[in-house]
């Protein structure tokens, strides 16, 4: 076994603790937006809008977050293969902070006009641009120091931080949707949430800063700053990004599309189905207690989908999860349509709390494994969230589209999600199990193909 892999075995927890909490405040910041979308931007940054337009058009802003995040992922992917992983999970957390804070004190349409949603979509686009390098890096510091046989478990506690993000934006907007006025929430209620992000920020600056670099990365002779010689395009032809694409274009694909049904899942069921349960004039709040419930059985299911990829591999794990998911998509909506509150939880746990959170907990690792440390970063950084914007960041404008299309029949919404579901059983099931595979270094010729 090489010196970099012993040392890799030596797992530290406050690694843990960096990566799980900081991912945590950066996906509650980026998780508030999709709530706020729903229930209040379409209301106070697109008001003349008939309200299932005003939606889209949130939803719009919405999506923009996710057109920005390969480029996040591709700008902080360069500099975590050439300057080290931690640098950039302080510097993500940071801006995220920054612009979730920044919306929380935005005015309203009524009070500068277009200057508005304007404004609104930039800042929107920074936590875009912020959340690209944030999940990657977290999964990466924790894959560089894993012991291979845990790499399944510790690289799903990212995703447990979503979820925790997940839930606590939830339940902060479920907490002001009930205590107030639908006046006053809309009048101050919906920024509380927005501007308790600068002190979560603060605290996750703290808990990042004390960790170091990984053993891996410093060994690998991976690190080398980027050259400025040369046209736009030499500069360009020379970044990792691009080196990737060169190197390992099949594996490329297969992270593009091997996270559809999570991707689309999530923010079908976990988003869209808010705005959906309004366009049919019923209570969210059956809606919002349950995607509550479910996002804290994923702190559990997650891990637990990762350990199981540990003992039977990456590939049955995430290809159940679709399974699941793809079975799930007409019963969801039928469940919805009956306002049972009980079916509900039960719809979403199974969706969120099962489907979900196998591929949650069995992709990270995977993607890791299929790229060296040289690469490692950007490669997972740029097709990743290229496929996050693909088949995730669009999901509620085209299923909101869809509804309107249909004449409100969620017939083409199912069809959406079950086409997903079927593009991540295919993309896995031609891929190789990647469970053995013992994580690869940096190469002596990074330009050669593999």
């Amino acid at each position: 076994m090489s010196e970099v892999a012993s040392r890799r075995r030596v797992f530290q927890p406050r690694v843990m603790l960096a990566a799980v909490f900081g991912t945590t405040v950066e996906w509650y910041d980026f998780a508030l937006y999709g709530t706020a979308a729903s229930l209040v931007f379409n209301k106070v940054y697109f008001p003349d809008s008939d309200p299932l337009v005003g939606t889209i058009l949130a939803y719009g802003t919405f999506a923009i977050g996710f057109v920005a995040r390969p480029l996040g992922g591709a700008f902080f992917g360069e500099r975590g293969d050439t300057r080290g992983r931690k640098n950039v999970l302080v510097a993500t957390l940071l801006l995220m902070g920054l612009a979730t804070t920044a919306i929380g004190l935005l005015p309203t349409y009524a009070q500068i006009g277009v200057a508005a949603p304007l404004l609104l979509t930039l800042l929107r686009f920074v936590q875009g641009f912020a959340a690209g390098g944030e999940k990657t890096g977290a999964l990466i510091i924790l894959f560089e120091n894993a012991p291979p046989k845990w790499r399944g478990l510790l690289t799903s506690l990212p995703a447990i931080g979503t979820g925790t993000g997940t839930l606590l934006s939830t339940g902060a907007f479920a907490l002001a949707t009930g205590l107030l006025s639908e006046e006053a929430f809309l009048s101050w209620g919906w920024r509380v949430p927005f501007l308790l992000s600068a002190v979560l920020t603060l605290f996750g600056l703290w808990v990042r800063r004390s960790v170091g670099e990984t053993a891996e990365f410093q060994d690998s002779g991976a690190a080398a700053r980027p050259q400025r010689t040369g046209t736009l395009r030499e500069r360009l032809g020379r970044t990792r990004f691009v080196e990737a694409w060169r190197r390992y274009p099949r594996q490329m694909l297969i992270v593009i599309g091997a996270g559809a049904a999570e991707n689309a899942g999530y923010y079908i069921f976990g988003t869209f189905s808010v705005a959906y349960a309004e366009d049919r004039g019923m209570s969210t709040s059956a809606l919002l207690g349950g995607i509550s419930i479910a996002a804290a059985v994923k702190l559990v299911t997650v891990p637990a989908f990762g350990a199981l990829s540990d003992r039977v591999g990456r590939r049955p794990v995430s290809i159940g999860g679709a399974l699941v998911l793809l079975a799930a998509a007409w019963p969801f909506f039928a469940v919805v349509d009956g306002q049972n509150t009980w079916l509900i939880w039960l719809a979403l746990l199974v969706t969120l709390g099962v489907g979900q959170s196998a591929i949650l907990g069995s992709q990270p690792a995977f993607f890791a494994e299929l790229f060296d440390t040289r690469v490692r970063f950007s490669a997972v950084g740029v097709a990743n969230n290229l496929g996050t914007v693909l088949t995730g960041g669009l999901a509620p404008v085209l299923a909101t589209s869809l509804l309107l299309w249909f004449d409100h029949s969620v017939a083409g919404v199912v069809v959406f999600i079950a086409s997903m579901s079927m593009l991540t059983v295919v993309t896995v099931a031609l891929a190789k199990e990647t469970r053995h595979r013992e994580a690869a270094a940096a190469p002596s010729r990074p330009a050669a193909k593999v």
